[in-house]
């Protein structure tokens, strides 16, 4: 059979998964990830055949027992782990040495919470420096609550290779390829109805390889606007560039000034079908001349007018009402395609400058009235999904929809305002280093008011809170990271939890983890908590969490209808995991039934009450409590069993029976 591998910082491998559940558990509720997909890692086997048999079985005269897992193979500095029922406790501490060069000059932390309306988080590192970074200043930071909503970003960094100055990961061939430097700045502007972008990018190649030599500039530059008819656009174009031939002749298509016109007019046309309307093209400049064989340089402005689409929004109106799959009666339709053309385009220009040595590239786009076009973007999605949604998924799906449109009729009534900005630049210096700086801001106006707006049609946003730091510099060739992250929102630790239990259905076997991820979603849980702390000679991670839930007794629990877990305790010290068990009616344990879960066999010795040694460690509650800064306090449900505790009892023996099937 194959066996499992200690890392240096895990007890030994009859308990390594005990150990690693319990951790599991907690991170889950913390980071709302894939505990199904982890537990099933940590198990090593399939979940339908699972569990494993004790070293030992002691039976008391209560009728409960005590499960004995022997840890032979103990290395681990120190570890201790434990999950009190009654208590609704869970608590992990692991300690050890570091492996010689496994966190070589380096050493940090990490810490988070979970509780019921607030997660927070903060960390911080300290590294070595890298040769190849010999600078790094990058400071990030956000705030998103009832009263605003902004972000703002500041990244510099100097990368080179050490005392050589070349870059490492690029040969000079490939550095040679790519450019002197480029740039982009711009902005976005957004409210509810209206929708502005701006911005440039450039690139100087410089002596690249894609610097050839002397070449011609060639452009491209449009501008779309508006007709003064109000029922077509203009689109005014201008070209400078190289025409080749290939596997057309450019001279018959560009030639002359009737043949440039016939060209734009095939192309253009088939737009213009589509818009029920009429294309004109009118050439304001034409020049076509060869310069060498089959290469000729082409110039043209011209004008082209699209007329007499104003019944686009008839011919679209038809198409949406014969769509089956929209499921539209005529007069939803023509609300939709009227919602659709009244969209006004202000100005759509852009301009393109490229040679062998430089492209530079602008723009500017101004959109107004958009706001109708997103509400029939709902509308089309509503009723194309009507007949492919059923139950939970249709209603989730409308809830979504409806909280979409409630947002953004919040946005019109507020006059909501968001802008983003940017500047960014990369340049190669004359020693091959790359130079990166780059800046971006996020704000808004009437923030507060649109959370007011949200407030008066239903979504209270008042608690809710994101806020947020990232900063990482260079300094005495060091690089220190540090970062924080505070989110706070109403019912966060059972939307976590939710979370997870649906991936574990997803995942996971229902037949053993079903009754465990129910019960997750209903445990109430009141704090879970995760620190880890290392350097270059050790490593520590601790971990805990306090359940209050009070619903019934699982009645299909991980280990078996005719046992339930009242507590679990293991550690470096006492070189074994106990796993304490009841039959849920108070009766006597049935030894058949445990072994027909798999608790028992015929290798496991049995000592019936006052027999053998009975010596048994408990968990450490106090420490648990301390940790968490919680009260103990009795958890409520059935006798000595509360489903909170117990499904994370049940988790932990689920994975410990698992790892004895592997050694």
């Amino acid at each position: 059979m194959p066996t499992d591998t200690n890392s240096g910082l895990l007890p030994g491998r009859r308990s390594v998964r005990a150990l690693g559940l319990a951790v599991l558990v907690v991170l889950s509720v913390l980071a709302t990830s894939g505990l199904a997909g982890a537990t099933q890692a940590q198990a090593g086997a399939d979940t339908d055949d699972a569990l494993e048999s004790a070293d030992e079985l002691y039976l008391n005269d209560d009728g409960s027992g005590v499960l004995v897992y022997a840890d032979d193979d103990n290395d681990v500095k120190e570890y201790q782990i434990g999950a009190d029922v009654t208590e609704g406790l869970a608590h992990v501490l692991i300690a050890d040495d570091v492996e010689d060069g496994e966190l070589e000059n380096a050493e940090g932390n990490v810490s988070a919470v979970l509780e019921d309306d607030m997660f927070s988080a903060n960390g911080a590192l300290t590294m070595e420096q890298p040769p190849e970074v010999e600078d790094l200043d990058v400071q990030i930071s956000g705030e998103q609550s009832a009263e605003t909503s902004e972000f703002d970003a500041d990244v510099y960094a100097l990368l080179g290779g050490g005392e050589s100055g070349d870059i490492q990961q690029l040969s000079s061939t490939q550095q040679a390829s790519l450019f002197e430097s480029a740039e982009t700045s711009g902005s976005i502007e957004t409210t509810a109805d209206t929708f502005r972008t701006s911005g440039n990018v450039s690139v100087d190649f410089g002596a690249s390889s894609m610097a050839t030599g002397d070449s011609p500039e060639e452009t491209f530059a449009f501008d779309l606007t508006e007709t003064e008819t109000e029922n077509g656009y203009e689109v005014a174009v201008s070209e400078r560039g190289t025409e080749q031939a290939f596997l057309t002749d450019p001279a018959e298509q560009w030639g002359t000034e009737a043949d440039a016109k016939a060209t734009l007019e095939e192309q253009y046309s088939s737009l213009a079908d589509d818009l029920g309307g009429d294309v004109t093209v009118e050439i304001d400049h034409h020049s076509f001349e060869e310069q060498s064989a089959d290469t000729y340089w082409k110039e043209l402005d011209y004008t082209i007018t699209y007329e007499g689409i104003d019944d686009l929004e008839d011919n679209l109106a038809d198409e949406l009402a014969d769509d089956s799959t929209a499921d539209l009666d005529r007069e939803e339709a023509e609300e939709i395609a009227g919602q659709v053309t009244n969209v006004e385009i202000e100005t759509v220009q852009f301009d393109l400058t490229s040679s062998a040595e430089a492209m530079d590239a602008t723009w500017t786009v101004e959109i107004g009235e958009y706001a109708p076009l997103l509400t029939s973007a709902v509308e089309l999605s509503e009723a194309s999904m009507e007949d492919e949604l059923e139950g939970d998924d249709a209603d989730q799906f409308g809830e979504q929809l409806e909280d979409f449109e409630t947002r953004l009729e919040a946005q019109q009534a507020a006059d909501l305002r968001s802008t983003f900005e940017w500047d960014a630049s990369a340049t190669y210096t004359d020693d091959n280093r790359v130079e990166l700086e780059a800046t971006a801001t996020g704000d808004t106006e009437n923030y507060d008011a649109y959370t007011d707006e949200l407030a008066d049609r239903g979504i209270d946003m008042s608690d809710e809170r994101v806020v947020f730091e990232f900063n990482a510099a260079t300094e005495d060739e060091q690089i220190s990271v540090d970062g924080n992250v505070e989110i706070g929102t109403e019912d966060l630790a059972e939307t976590a939890l939710t979370s997870v239990a649906d991936s574990i259905r997803q995942e996971q076997d229902a037949g053993q983890f079903g009754a465990f991820a129910s019960a997750l979603e209903e445990s109430e849980l009141e704090i879970a908590k995760v620190d880890l702390d290392f350097d270059n000679e050790t490593v520590e991670l601790e971990a805990g969490a306090k359940f209050n839930g009070t619903e019934s007794l699982l009645e299909d629990g991980i280990l078996g209808e005719n046992v339930v877990l009242t507590q679990i305790s293991g550690g470096s010290d006492e070189g074994a995991t106990y796993v304490y068990v009841e039959d849920p009616d108070g009766e006597e344990l049935d030894q058949d039934a445990l072994a027909e879960q798999g608790l028992v066999d015929d290798d496991t010795d049995v000592y019936e009450p006052g027999e053998g040694d009975r010596e048994f460690a408990e968990m450490d509650t106090e420490a648990a409590t301390t940790y968490l800064g919680v009260d103990a306090e009795g958890g409520d449900g059935m006798p000595g069993f509360g489903p909170a505790a117990g499904l994370i009892g049940g988790a932990i023996a689920v994975a410990l029976l698992a790892a004895r099937r592997r050694v």
